[in-house]
């Protein structure tokens, strides 16, 4: 909370961080319950701390992001974070590859408003507020449920 005070950051960007926090250990008791190990305090801290250069970016707030915290000491933290923006995820040094890096794209976009809501409900109000192209609104949809079957797929809980 204090490096989000640090950059003045927006009320409602505190809100939906607070949420994607709870959304993502929703999801980390899930995984855990099906044998999946999750660091809870490393994606409570990445959730909390996933959109701190929202307001402040020039480029991608996951990469300035990631660059804010690696600077403050948190380079653990600073990793999941720079590679929570689906649109890096086909950089391979932005790919997600570990469960913590997965679950906060993944937490991050099922909530809205500050709400879980599904995919489907989530990407329409992502391609009505960004104006997304169909091919790139398919395209983001494909990796975000290819990112579901890889935190969920196999796994005898519903999502």
């Amino acid at each position: 909370m204090e490096l989000m005070a640090e950059v003045s950051l927006a009320p409602a960007i505190v809100r939906h961080s607070i949420a994607v926090k709870k959304v993502a250990l929703e999801f980390a008791d899930r995984l855990e319950r099906n044998g999946v190990e999750v660091d809870r305090r490393l994606i409570s801290a990445a959730a909390l701390l996933h959109d701190i250069m929202k307001l402040d970016a020039e480029f991608c707030h996951g990469i300035e992001g990631g660059e804010f915290l690696r600077g403050k000491g948190f380079h653990e933290v600073a990793s999941v974070v720079e590679k929570h923006c689906l649109s890096n995820v086909s950089e391979p040094n932005l790919a997600p590859s570990t469960v913590e890096d997965k679950l906060l794209i993944y937490a991050d976009l099922r909530v809205n408003h500050g709400k879980m809501v599904s995919l489907d409900e989530r990407f329409e109000y992502l391609r009505e507020r960004y104006g997304l192209s169909p091919e790139r609104f398919q395209h983001w949809f494909d990796v975000a449920k290819g990112i579901e079957r890889d935190l969920f797929s196999d796994r005898s809980e519903e999502k």
